[in-house]
């Protein structure tokens, strides 16, 4: 009786600890998601702006180049792109958005910063381009450090009360 009443303590407290660090590590990815997002479109600006490649191509060439859920993104906007006769690309963007929210836990504010991107390329000049390439990444790079400082203050918290409602159980069903 002892061993079952033991054993079922120890596997309440492990999933209250495994639910604190899964619900801690969703911060972590976030920013990784940024960083990773912010990265690739640092890469397509340069395949179009200063390679003057066609976006088909340019997606193409940064999508083999980028971290795995950041690769999916690109693959959906180019077969989007590719298979999409209407020819906005807008919507070939939009397609992402809730991926990137499910997979790569983005918030809206994130994902609507990525779409913008969609609303301008290939729609005005080089210099142009060019400048709301560098709004973009400098709204992501503030993104980033917002996400920064929510991880190291959320993580911590979920760790420790995943940890603390898991001794809490324990200490009332003893």
């Amino acid at each position: 009786m002892i061993a079952l009443k033991l054993s079922l303590l120890t596997i309440i407290f492990v999933a209250c600890t495994l639910i604190g660090f899964f619900y801690g590590g969703r911060y972590s990815k976030r920013v990784l998601s940024l960083i990773s997002l912010h990265e690739s479109i640092r890469l397509l600006e340069t395949e179009i702006i200063v390679f003057s490649n066609p976006l088909p191509l340019a997606i193409e060439n940064i999508r083999n180049r980028t971290s795995a859920h950041v690769y999916k993104v690109y693959e959906r906007i180019l077969n989007e792109i590719e298979f999409d006769q209407s020819g906005d690309l807008y919507n070939s963007f939009l397609t992402t958005s809730d991926y990137l929210k499910e997979t790569c836990l983005l918030k809206q504010e994130d994902i609507d910063v990525f779409l913008s991107l969609g609303k301008i390329i290939g729609k005005t000049n080089r210099k142009d381009q060019k400048q709301h390439f560098k709004y973009i990444l400098n709204e992501l790079g503030q993104l980033i450090e917002q996400a920064r400082v929510e991880k190291n203050t959320n993580e911590k918290m979920y760790r420790s009360l995943g940890i603390l409602v898991g001794l809490g159980m324990i200490i009332i069903l003893i």
